[in-house]
């Protein structure tokens, strides 16, 4: 399926490649907090250390949101810092997506996935749902997910799947494993439990230092301009847009929503002077991107990314992270 406004995708790919600071278009990787309240204090996730204020999106905000992404992307993630099934208004979100014609995914650690959200799950028609169960055993997952409940975590995980194979509006589904030194050697044994369980697609995905915010020292090796500062736009369910999708904390703000047109954020003064430092070299010099290890891209891949729909792109980069292509 190609995906809703190639050519601004295309104008997107091209002010990357041609190492332009402004857009000249709209990001096409999108994903809005609807909020960022969360059950767990994982230890690979920046949110239980972020000082951002804690709330849920309003139906309001969201709807002028979307109102302006929709005509560049078909899908937007509804879970960049939180746990969605917190939001009291998750299915009404998710039915918010669908007035405006885009696909909203989800991506949940599974304790709030009982049989009731996941009746309500077939209901709204969710188009995506990734299930973030990191662990193969009990002792991996209490020392990745403290405060968690691996029993119930698994249990609402195979009830889904299972309750899943009958349903007509079936999400696509991911069953996901972060890869970190609390669960080393478990990836295999991960794969085998839920083949064939009825998951679209399971993924082994690496850990991220969320610009620094965890994981330890890091310090970027690479100066080639970091692909996110252009293709992606996140948004707090307050409003606030934060650097990229890995700066999860809000350390520094390119704009607010609720005062600003999303088309004239990603074009603005902050934004354009961090594309200018990543195109002269200086990312690692920067006080976010320097700490930051997210793989670089090849230009194959941003160039593909035009041509493809975001579900078939989402799992392409999970093959390539697999397989080593990403650096």
């Amino acid at each position: 399926m190609f995906p809703r406004n190639i050519y601004n995708r295309f104008k997107v790919a091209r002010s990357y490649l041609l190492g332009r600071e402004r857009l000249g278009a709209f990001p096409f990787e999108i994903a809005i907090g609807i909020t960022n309240r969360c059950n767990l204090d994982c230890v690979f996730c920046p949110n239980r250390i972020s000082r951002h204020p804690r709330g849920d999106i309003s139906l309001e905000l969201l709807d002028s949101l979307l109102r302006q992404v929709s005509p560049f992307v078909d899908v937007v993630d509804l879970s960049f810092d939180g746990e969605p099934f917190l939001h009291p208004a998750w299915d009404e979100c998710v039915e918010t997506c669908h007035r405006h014609d885009v696909r909203a995914i989800l991506q949940t650690n599974c304790l709030l996935l009982d049989e009731t959200t996941a009746r309500k799950i077939f209901r709204v028609g969710l188009d995506g749902i990734i299930l973030s169960l990191d662990a193969a055993s009990p002792e991996s997952y209490a020392r990745l997910k403290p405060g968690g409940d691996y029993g119930k975590a698994l249990q609402n995980a195979e009830n889904f799947l299972r309750l899943s194979r009958g349903e007509r509006k079936r999400p696509h589904t991911t069953v996901q494993f972060v890869r970190a030194p609390e669960n080393a050697g478990e990836e295999k044994a991960f794969a085998r439990r839920w083949r064939g369980r009825g998951a679209d697609f399971i993924r082994i995905k690496p850990r991220f230092n969320f610009s620094g915010s965890v994981g330890g020292e890091y310090r970027r090796r690479t100066t080639k301009p970091c692909v996110l500062l252009w293709t992606s736009l996140t948004v707090h369910w307050d409003g606030t847009v934060p650097l990229c999708c890995m700066e999860i904390e809000g350390l520094q703000s390119m704009g607010d929503a609720r005062r600003d047109a999303l088309a004239d954020i990603v074009d603005n003064d902050a934004y354009r002077e961090v594309r200018r430092r990543h195109l002269a070299g200086l990312a690692p010099r920067h006080a976010i991107c320097g700490r930051c290890d997210a793989p670089s891209v090849a230009w194959p891949f941003v160039f593909g990314s035009v041509f493809v729909d975001d579900f078939t792109r989402r799992n392409l980069i999970a093959f390539a992270q697999k397989i080593g292509l990403l650096q």
